[in-house]
């Protein structure tokens, strides 16, 4: 297996000092965090030309931790910092901004990091005796840095375990506070939550180790709350992705789960692989309720992340990456951090659930066998029937989790292509940005940030998304060094400068 020191030759100065007091591989080469926020305009091309009908922002979030973690450091427990790549007129420019949470505030007051992270150990006395409300941030630090959402002409930040959700202004990208839906919003919300771009409506769920353990909302285009329900699962589930239609949202409920009780005792969380259990995807109307779910089962695993989901008369069709076994092994070998790169491997390939409303009838299919993850269809068709969508090909031989390539995939007839990376570069989620108004879904490109770990320079590679393979067609010099991160999304133009849209 490559270790992490594979890839670190020399770390760049842009970097915390204490980075080098700290023995964990997603603190060094391509995962090391940087300094300072960079604006940043006129941005040079190192080859190519940026296509002059690309109109809109590559935005992406992801972990940069400013000062030494309080425990052992895990991906997920990084500082919120949000990357964005605007293009206009053949031109393009730079931003990165840390998002403004309480965590990021109280660390730069007390000049410490006072919550433990994703692998604890959690303060017993924020779990105890509390049985009725979600309560992940109260006891583990909550960084707003997974998830980017376009909603009532704002971004909004999410983080991987139901945590705050923050809104930011998608021009400056600077925080403009927590969101909270005009204070309807009582409870945390799932990283993953949809804005359905047919009616601008953001579609969520929050979960909880206690009671209730799924809440899920409706929120109007408006920003007002419109609906909400409680839904009663088994237990506490990990659920992470959100999936729409035009008139229904299907709920995740996956046999990977830890135990709340161990946790109250322990201040430790262990999570397991319940493989006599199977998967579930509940189907709720749009307005639905608890009563309502139907619930179908499926062989036993785990999904991050689905492509997209589409209604096909009583058949309800969904895509997304399917983990066969997320059991989480650890390798002696690599001691105290063994449970925390054992909990971030992966091993997946892309799959088709197909549920009947009408007759109960399930279908499930492998599609490929690829290991691919960190997928997305164009996002403004999200809930209606994609042919194409672009994902991140996970090397199975590295000591952690990478982007070392981009697969497009073509789901209507089950082919691929792919794209990898030159040696020592790794690339971002890549989203899919319309060009020139065209009749194929796929007239358009796909964006990456791409970092190379011999010299730490980081680009914008453009490819035109007809043509993978054929690499990218410009590649953009950023001026600051781009860690490695979560997810990325494409905001078109006329959502940014609408004025000067209607102009043209």
């Amino acid at each position: 297996m490559r270790k992490y020191t594979d890839l670190n030759p020399n770390d760049p100065a842009d970097r915390p000092t204490w980075v080098d007091e700290v023995d964990n591989p997603y603190l060094h080469g391509p995962y090391a965090p940087v300094v300072s926020e960079i604006t940043a305009v006129d941005l040079k091309t190192t080859a190519g030309e940026i296509p002059p009908d690309l109109y809109g922002a590559y935005l992406r979030n992801g972990p940069n931790p400013i000062l030494k973690p309080r425990g052992p450091y895990h991906w997920f427990d990084g500082d919120g910092m949000v990357h964005g790549v605007y293009f206009r007129d053949g031109g393009a420019s730079y931003i990165r901004k840390w998002i403004q949470t309480r965590a990021l505030h109280e660390e730069i007051a007390s000049g410490r990091v006072e919550k433990s992270g994703m692998m604890g150990p959690f303060n017993l006395d924020m779990i105890r005796g509390r049985e009725s409300v979600a309560i992940n941030p109260d006891y583990c630090k909550d960084t707003s840095n997974t998830t980017l959402n376009l909603f009532n002409g704002k971004i909004l930040t999410a983080w991987y375990n139901a945590g705050r959700i923050h809104r930011l202004d998608p021009l400056t990208l600077e925080t403009e506070g927590e969101e909270t839906f005009g204070g309807a919003l009582r409870t945390t919300m799932n990283a993953h939550g949809k804005t359905d771009p047919r009616t601008g409506e953001f579609i969520n769920y929050d979960y909880g180790d206690f009671q209730p353990y799924l809440t899920y909302y409706v929120i109007g285009a408006d920003g007002k709350m419109r609906h909400q329900t409680r839904i009663d699962l088994p237990g506490p589930r990990l659920p992470h992705d959100t999936t729409i239609t035009p008139n229904y949202t299907i709920l995740h409920d996956f046999p990977l789960f830890h135990d709340p009780e161990l946790l109250k005792r322990s201040g430790y969380r262990m999570v397991t692989f319940h493989r006599d259990l199977p998967t579930r995807f509940g189907v709720i109307a749009r307005y639905g309720t608890q009563e309502q779910v139907r619930w179908f089962e499926f062989q036993p695993g785990y999904v991050l992340h689905m492509v997209n989901a589409w209604e096909d008369g009583d058949w309800i069709t969904m895509d997304g990456c399917f983990q066969p076994d997320p059991t989480i092994r650890r390798n002696p070998e690599e001691g105290p951090l063994a449970s925390m790169l054992a909990y971030l491997r992966y091993t997946g390939h892309l799959r088709r659930w197909r549920m009947n409303l009408k007759t109960g009838e399930k279908q499930e299919q492998q599609l490929d066998d690829l290991n691919v993850e960190f997928c997305l269809p164009d996002a403004y068709m999200y809930g209606v029937k994609t042919r194409y969508s672009y994902h991140q090909l996970i090397p199975t031989d590295l000591q952690t989790l990478a982007f070392e390539g981009l697969v497009k995939y073509d789901h209507s007839n089950g082919s691929r292509e792919v794209y990898r990376y030159p040696q020592g570069w790794y690339g971002s989620e890549s989203p899919f940005g319309k060009g020139s108004p065209g009749d194929d879904e796929d007239d358009g490109y796909a964006i990456t940030l791409a970092t190379n770990v011999a010299d730490y320079r980081s680009e914008a590679w453009i490819f035109d998304a007809r043509r993978i393979t054929a690499g990218p067609i410009a590649r953009i010099a950023l001026p600051g060094r781009v860690p490695s991160g979560f997810h990325a999304m494409w905001v078109a133009g006329h959502e940014l400068w609408p004025g000067a849209a209607l102009a043209a």
